[in-house]
């Protein structure tokens, strides 16, 4: 249970302002934060057109249940398709916040070999340098997302693989996120890209393929010039 402790003292500060004195009083208070989980996953998966199911939640305070006391917010179109948040909020009985979140993606379940869903950046890619040849492996495993928004027409939460946004740490703002479409050949061809954080988008994209026997991603994204990102990618 996590407890914080909250501490009032009165200082005797009157004893040198006005030459009169005043006793010290110390209150201390313990507040129960909330456990507040979600059922379910972090991310669920939605077909266009269809109907989310919240799968629920469990909240309690100092082992009393409180679920009833969480409120949900957060927009959701499950007849358009896009990634959507969902914030569950519950406060303790001093006010205290507790706070969870929840993705969903409404995705076009138009058939296609490209499953829509989380996938994994290998810790084997790498970045090189172009100007000198220079390449550093990603080192550990990042997730991205990858969704269907029209047939053939995919969104990519992060073409850097994570490189900036979970292995550097600089956050969300800094991932790539991309639009593909996936060829008849399985070839993907770059659409568009975007970075909230610096405010451009990948320079080039080669080697762009996708393996349906081993639901494998090649790509190598190409940024301002100087970096090209050799990921392989694979689904969860």
């Amino acid at each position: 249970m996590k407890r914080i402790y909250k501490y009032s003292l009165l200082m005797l500060s009157a004893m040198f302002l006005f030459s009169c004195e005043k006793e010290t009083e110390d209150i201390s208070k313990i507040t129960y934060y909330c456990d507040l989980t979600l059922k379910g996953n972090a991310t669920e998966l939605v077909p266009l057109g269809g109907t989310y199911n919240e799968p629920g939640w469990e909240a309690s305070e100092n082992g009393e249940d409180i679920s009833d006391a969480v409120i949900v917010s957060g927009t959701l179109n499950t007849n358009v398709a896009g990634l959507y948040k969902l914030t569950y909020k519950v406060n303790n009985s001093d006010g205290f916040p507790t706070i969870a979140t929840r993705q969903v993606v409404v995705a076009d379940a138009t058939p296609s070999p490209l499953v829509s869903g989380l996938y994994t950046v290998t810790g084997s890619s790498y970045r090189k340098v172009i100007s000198t040849g220079v390449t550093v492996a990603y080192g550990r495993d990042f997730e991205i997302l990858i969704y269907q928004l029209s047939p053939g027409r995919f969104y990519v939460s992060d073409l850097f693989g994570g490189w900036y946004a979970q292995r550097a740490g600089y956050g969300a703002a800094y991932e790539m996120n991309s639009e593909v479409k996936l060829n008849a050949d399985n070839t993907f061809d770059l659409v568009k890209s975007h970075n909230a954080g610096w405010g451009d988008g990948m320079s080039d994209f080669y080697d762009a393929s996708y393996d349906p026997a081993t639901a494998t991603i090649s790509w190598a994204p190409e940024y301002v010039g100087s970096y090209i990102f050799y990921q392989t990618i694979t689904k969860q």
